[in-house]
C-alpha cells in the first residue's frame, strides 16, 4: 500500500525505532526492550492480519495506530478486529493526525474480505474523541472508566 493520506501511511519495516519511541511515550513502563520490540514490529508489520499506520509531521513520525484482524469465529459469518493502539505525540495532538489514523484503520476494516466488528477500549481522555466519529461508548464491562467502542460493519438484517 502506498501513501494512504497526506500525513498518514502504512508503517514500513524501517519505522521500528520511531514507533518504539512513540510506544514508550504511550506506555512508559513498556515491557519490551528495543530488541524485542524490533522483533515484534518486524513480524507484525509483515503480517496480513495486522494493520499498522503512522502519522508524519515535519519532525518525523508523530503517531501510530495498530489494529489486528482475529478472523472469523467457528459459528460467525464475520471477522473480529481490535484496535490495540492509537497514539499521537502530545505536541502534535489536535492537528487532525489522530482522526486521519482512525479513518485509515476504519478503511482497513471496511476492506476486510469478510464483514468486521472492530472494537477497542478508550481512555477517559479519549472518550469524546471516539464519540466524535458517531460511535457510542459502552460503559459496561470490567473497566467502566475505559469504555468500549465498536465499529460494526456487519450487514444490517
Amino acid at each position: 500500500m502506498s501513501s494512504v493520506s497526506e500525513n498518514t501511511r502504512q508503517a514500513r519495516a524501517g519505522d521500528s525505532a520511531e514507533v518504539y519511541r512513540l510506544a514508550r511515550m504511550f506506555t512508559p513502563e513498556l515491557g519490551l526492550g528495543a530488541e524485542d520490540f524490533e522483533e515484534n514490529f518486524q513480524m507484525l508489520v509483515n503480517d496480513s492480519n495486522w494493520f499498522i499506520c503512522v502519522a508524519e509531521s515535519g519532525r518525523g513520525l508523530s503517531g501510530y495506530a495498530a489494529a489486528q484482524d482475529y478472523g472469523p469465529g467457528l459459528r460467525t459469518p464475520f471477522t473480529v478486529g481490535r484496535l490495540h493502539d492509537l497514539f499521537v505525540e502530545p505536541g502534535t495532538r489536535r492537528t487532525g493526525l489522530g482522526n486521519k489514523m482512525v479513518e485509515e484503520v476504519f478503511r482497513w476494516a471496511r476492506q476486510s474480505s469478510m464483514p468486521m466488528m472492530l472494537d477497542w477500549q478508550a481512555t477517559e481522555e479519549s472518550i469524546s474523541f471516539y464519540a466524535s466519529f458517531g460511535l457510542e461508548a459502552d460503559f459496561v464491562g470490567d473497566f467502566p472508566q475505559c469504555p468500549g467502542f465498536t465499529l460494526d460493519l456487519r450487514p444490517k438484517t
